[in-house]
């Protein structure tokens, strides 16, 4: 018998590529994405999987109840992601709205979830944002130093699956960067460069690109979540997830690789800290391995989302290859840009067929 699996925030920019790998285990797990959010192509898309969609909010008790309750792994992605990167972005209406569906949301799922289910949770490399001075692969057991108020969610909430007595792993995210469909977060550094070198654009360099960042490949980071789920060796765990060390110029200068005509301009604007870089040393010693890489991943951005070399005419045929031809005639096949309902062109020698 397979497990019962519940995806929340299963449309998001994660959810929605670890729906694609369970999608291969959906005939065989029981699998439930609860989301917020009613996105009518992905909903349907889930369906195709023999996945179930709930339409619902974590904050409803009941609903988390009714989901939640007798789950074997439980993947909790649900939160909020438009989130005031500085001071200046920050208000209390926005404040409290990121803490309660951190708090309380995550808190809903613990208060009904069995001992022998497991929660798989992702928290972020922003809880080292106070820190002052650049510093390089920061240890889980480092101490913590949130400013904002997602990193101070993100923190309450890694002390409070600690304490919750239930089976818990915590995978504490670098910057996740790379393609998605409709689900692209372009508020994220390498992410919003790759666009902006689609467009021929300008990349500004804040303090000449010197700051450190830790990211992640976004499908390594699904894949995480569902290697988490088979380890049943690792429970009441914290990693850091990050595969990339570099400086916001080296990023740049990638994305000048795949489009030279772009602008790389460096200023000497302040930032709030040069950076930091977190240890994955942890994550690999149990056995995970990367298979994705940033400079392949911001290729794949820029090239997707540049503009194509179309071809307008829409009657433009295309000649097909393999012909069949023998004593009774010849067999060709044709490739038209618009989908009609001929399939193929026969030539006899009594008469011509289309089909």
């Amino acid at each position: 018998m397979g497990k019962k699996i519940v995806i929340t925030g299963g449309l998001g920019y994660i959810g929605t590529e670890l729906c694609k790998i369970y999608s291969g285990y959906s005939w065989n797990d029981t699998i439930t994405v609860i989301d917020n959010r009613f996105i009518s192509e992905r909903v349907h898309q889930l369906r195709k999987w023999n996945m179930n969609f709930v339409h619902g909010d974590i904050l409803d008790k009941d609903l988390i109840k009714k989901h939640c309750a007798d789950a074997d792994i439980i993947h909790h992605l649900a939160g909020i992601t438009d989130v005031p990167r500085v001071k200046s972005e920050s208000s209390n209406e926005k404040d409290e709205k990121i803490k309660a569906v951190a708090e309380e949301g995550t808190q809903n799922i613990i208060n009904v979830m069995s001992d022998n289910c497991k929660i798989i949770v992702p928290s972020t490399h922003v809880v080292y944002e106070g820190i002052e001075k650049v510093k390089n692969d920061i240890s889980e057991d480092e101490e913590t130093n949130p400013v904002l108020s997602y990193g101070k969610s993100k923190d309450y909430n890694e002390k409070q699956l600690k304490s919750s007595g239930k089976k818990y792993v915590i995978l504490r995210l670098g910057s996740v960067y790379g393609y998605s469909t409709d689900t692209a977060r372009i508020d994220i550094m390498s992410n919003f460069f790759s666009k902006m070198a689609s467009q021929n654009g300008t990349l500004k360099l804040y303090a000449g690109g010197r700051q450190v960042k830790s990211l992640v490949p976004l499908i390594d980071v699904a894949r995480c979540f569902k290697f988490m789920e088979e380890r049943d060796d690792i429970s009441n765990d914290l990693f850091n997830l990050t595969k990339d060390t570099v400086t916001v110029k080296e990023v740049a200068e990638i994305c000048k690789k795949y489009n030279p005509n772009i602008t790389l301009k460096e200023t000497n604007d302040e930032v709030p800290n040069l950076g930091f870089s977190l240890s994955n040393e942890k994550l690999l010693k149990k056995g995970f391995k990367f298979k994705y890489g940033l400079e392949e991943s911001i290729k794949e951005m820029i090239h997707k989302w540049s503009k194509q070399n179309l071809i307008k005419d829409l009657e433009y045929v295309k000649d097909g290859e393999k012909e069949f031809s023998d004593g009774r005639g010849k067999i060709s096949n044709h490739e038209l840009t618009e989908p009609i309902n001929m399939i193929g062109l026969i030539n006899s020698k009594k008469r011509n067929y289309t089909s």
